[in-house]
């Protein structure tokens, strides 16, 4: 399970007050900002999936979707531990794991500055790197 959806069962189940934390205002909000990531990394990828049908691929397209995806996955894990509250960091939790995870991904085949070096050589012409 992913971490939006790990989040929005959880805020489904989380009662406070009397009622499902998924009721609260600025749960709603996170879960909507959430979704909006979710989405939008995926017609991300449907892009670049025509893109490679058509041959059309390239290198900076690649970097582009590594930067831009890993980015969004830290700030969704990251708003489906908050919702999680306590909860989300305990060893048991998967969100925890998937928070772990989302860094190293950052991280693993080029840094998110690097991919967004090799975007910005391809759109401007000159290349930063010595």
């Amino acid at each position: 399970m992913g971490a939006y959806e790990a989040a929005v069962k959880y805020t489904q189940q989380r009662i406070q007050f009397g009622k499902p934390i998924a009721s609260f205002q600025m749960i709603q909000d996170l879960i909507a900002k959430m979704l909006a990531n979710v989405t939008a990394c995926q017609a991300l990828m449907f892009r670049l999936e025509e893109l490679h049908s058509e041959g059309k691929l390239l290198d900076q397209h690649a970097s582009l979707a590594k930067a831009f995806t890993t980015q969004r996955m830290r700030e969704t894990v990251a708003w489906a531990r908050e919702v999680h509250g306590a909860n989300g960091i305990i060893v048991d939790n998967n969100v925890g794991r998937l928070f772990a995870d989302a860094e190293a991904l950052y991280s693993y085949e080029g840094t998110f500055q690097m991919q967004n070096l090799i975007v910005a050589k391809a759109a401007t012409g000159f290349s930063a790197f010595v």
